[in-house]
């Protein structure tokens, strides 16, 4: 029988460059189809646009925008939080002020945010401007945050099953991912049109380019500084043989999508917000499934979907008012759809600020709920993902 050389039998034996087996977050499926979902509807509403003639700013882009809100949960997801805290009470218990900043802050934020948003659109347009610009800055920080936290959780995978760990020029990277892509985004979405066209204003406009935005050319400057800051990450990504090839799809992925944001920002809001959204969604059902040492919960498997699906069903009823669809059905019924919502007013306004204020207590819980360079926070809530 014939055999192979050394030569060759140590390269048939050679690990290759990127692994899968076993390091995915969720599972295969799970992961790719958090980014491949929210990726089709934008490439459907692309099409969309381009087949009426719209562009960037028209109904297409409010379908993206509402689906990536209310079905891919982006606007859905924020009350779930709570029901996390509510439900695994080891949770407000990682530090000893953990329960006060949790419970209290984010009532305390929530109280003060939805007096602010109330105030400003009955009385003072120019404050509600203001809040929504802040939203705005405040929601791509989170989202942005939230990629960070998934990025560290991939390397924990990979560590946990033998993986080669993120390098130390990764690790620099990760730090600097945040305050990089926020202000380049920001830029974007604040002081640069949308368009080259005349008359084009930012995406996010409270007045601040009446006297003239930058010029629309600062995109490319935005994107190519964006592009030195991706080669470096990628050229960081290749580590020794065995890296964790669902890692290097993630991380890749989020450069792209930040990419996209800095080009096209009314599509790439879209695309970030699916993503985001599906992903706390997917977060919170496996944080919500109860640990070995509790066999006796009585919140698992099905009904933990289930119960997220409950919770998050009013928040779903008022985006279904504010849908871009109301005005085809006013089409079909002569109007009917708009008269009744207006007549339940001002219940739909209020409930709107209400979400808002619930976004906003969101913000601040998440920002101390997922605390990893905390050992206890660590020792508590990895178990819970599967990496203790």
């Amino acid at each position: 029988m014939a055999t192979l050389p050394a030569p060759a039998l140590e390269a048939s034996a050679a690990p290759a460059p990127l692994r899968f087996q076993g390091l995915w977050l969720f599972s295969p499926r799970a992961d790719l189809s958090l980014l491949l979902l929210p990726a089709l509807l934008l490439l459907a509403c692309v099409w969309l646009a381009g087949l009426t003639g719209e562009g960037s700013q028209g109904f297409a882009q409010r379908i993206g925008r509402w689906t990536s809100q209310y079905v891919f949960l982006n606007g859905a997801h924020v009350i779930l939080t709570f029901l996390l805290v509510g439900t695994r009470r080891e949770l407000l218990h990682t530090t000893p002020s953990q329960s006060r900043l949790l419970l209290g802050g984010s009532a305390a934020v929530f109280a003060l945010t939805t007096g602010l948003l109330w105030y400003g659109d009955a009385r003072a347009p120019l404050l509600a401007l203001l809040l929504g610009a802040g939203i705005h800055v405040l929601a791509a920080h989170h989202t942005l945050s939230q990629v960070k936290g998934l990025w560290a959780l991939h390397g924990l995978r990979a560590r946990a099953a033998g993986a080669p760990p993120l390098s130390e020029a990764e690790r620099a990277l990760q730090r600097q991912f945040v305050p990089v892509a926020l202000t380049l985004m920001m830029l974007r979405s604040l002081a640069v049109p949308v368009t080259s066209a005349l008359g084009s204003r930012p995406m996010v406009n409270i007045g601040q380019a009446e006297a003239g935005a930058l010029p629309h050319g600062l995109t490319w400057v935005l994107l190519a500084a964006w592009g030195v800051f991706a080669i470096r990450l990628a050229l960081a990504l290749r580590g020794p043989p065995g890296q964790s090839g669902p890692r290097c799809v993630y991380v890749l992925s989020h450069v792209a999508v930040v990419a996209v944001y800095l080009v096209w920002p009314m599509w790439g809001a879209v695309l970030s917000a699916g993503i985001h959204g599906l992903e706390y969604f997917f977060l919170t059902g496996r944080m919500l499934q109860p640990t070995p040492s509790e066999p006796a919960a009585r919140l698992r498997g099905p009904r933990v979907w289930a119960a997220m699906v409950a919770l998050m069903a009013p928040i779903i009823v008022v985006g279904v008012a504010n849908s871009p669809f109301i005005t085809l059905v006013d089409g079909v019924t002569r109007g009917a759809a708009t008269a009744f919502l207006l007549g339940q007013q001002p219940l739909w306004s209020l409930g709107v600020i209400a979400i808002n204020g619930v976004v906003l207590a969101h913000y601040f819980a998440d920002a101390f709920l997922y605390r990893f360079r905390i050992p206890k926070v660590r020792e508590v809530t990895l178990p819970r993902l599967g990496l203790g």
